[in-house]
């Protein structure tokens, strides 16, 4: 599963965005893209990692950006699926610190 690819789709208000592939220095640019547009028209917003294999420090910095910015429009964002390896990186970076993961979307967007 090497081809990156982000969709969106909304639940109650809340932005579900599906991640598939690897999150690394070159698709951390194209997810920013992605997640500043869905931003415009959404505060909160659910990433669904459960097709991610891989975090770089790139994609842990796009996420952060996402949280600061959503936080600041008085929204969120909250992570759902996440593999094992991903959820180690995050944790392993302290991340989970600061944005809340959960183990399904349906949880992750009731959250709000």
């Amino acid at each position: 599963m090497d081809s990156f690819s982000v969709s969106q789709s909304a639940s109650g208000g809340v932005a579900v965005v599906v991640i598939s592939g690897r999150v690394d220095s070159l698709s951390a640019v194209t997810l920013e893209s992605e997640l500043t547009k869905v931003m415009k028209n959404h505060k909160k917003i659910v990433l669904d990692m459960k097709n991610v294999e891989y975090v770089s420090s790139a994609g842990v910095r796009t996420i952060m950006k996402v949280l600061q910015s959503t936080q600041k429009s008085g929204g969120g964002l909250k992570l759902a699926s996440l593999s094992n390896t991903v959820k180690e990186v995050l944790e392993n970076v302290g991340m989970t610190q600061f944005v809340k993961t959960f183990s399904s979307i349906d949880e992750a967007v009731a959250s709000f």
